[in-house]
């Protein structure tokens, strides 16, 4: 597999091998398998690793995105919301974003996903909290705004580390990629 280029745009269809079976990955249903990315409000981390994943367009793998905090800080978040579709708009997936924000994680909103992956360790202890996680949850340690390590203090700040944290789901999600075509067993191309 070509690894994935640090300023991704939009790319033509790619499969992870074909069909890949319920047993082979992940147990995912047979049409695909769906990632679910957590953050804290669903306008932000979890949006941009929807988008970018999505972005990919693998043929059989679809990602989507909730919040812990989602539908109590949905009206503040709304100007979170539109600085990230301006970054995703920057790095050309704009197009892959879901259309609204403020989705708050549920068990049925979680029901179905093959992968969980909690953007850090604040965003699963509150998962904890609200759903039972399956088994395999992934954590990141993609900090948010605010978080310690992600503090800023002017506008500019705040674009820096909202690029930072894009480069990190990036990464991630090429990480996750490669995890998962080693698990489907298929092989990575010369």
């Amino acid at each position: 597999m070509p690894s994935l280029p640090a300023v991704p745009h939009a790319r033509p269809a790619v499969t992870l091998g074909g069909r890949v079976s319920r047993a082979r990955l992940m147990g995912c249903y047979c049409d695909g398998v769906i990632v679910h990315f957590i953050c804290r409000g669903n306008a932000f981390r979890s949006i941009i690793a929807e988008a970018y994943l999505n972005s990919l367009r693998f043929d059989n793998l679809k990602a989507i995105s909730s919040g812990t905090a989602a539908a109590v800080d949905r009206a503040g978040n709304r100007a979170a919301y539109r600085e990230t579709l301006g970054l995703l708009a920057k790095n050309g997936i704009r197009e892959f974003a879901k259309a609204g924000y403020g989705d708050q994680l549920t068990p049925s909103r979680l029901a179905g996903a093959d992968v969980v992956i909690c953007m850090n360790q604040r965003v699963y202890d509150e998962c904890q909290r609200l759903v039972s996680l399956p088994v395999g949850t992934r954590i990141w340690s993609v900090a948010d705004l605010g978080e310690p390590g992600r503090v800023a203090r002017t506008d500019r700040g705040k674009t820096w580390y909202r690029d930072e944290a894009y480069q990190e789901i990036v990464e991630g999600i090429s990480q996750l990629v490669s995890e998962l075509r080693s698990e489907a067993g298929v092989p990575r191309s010369p």
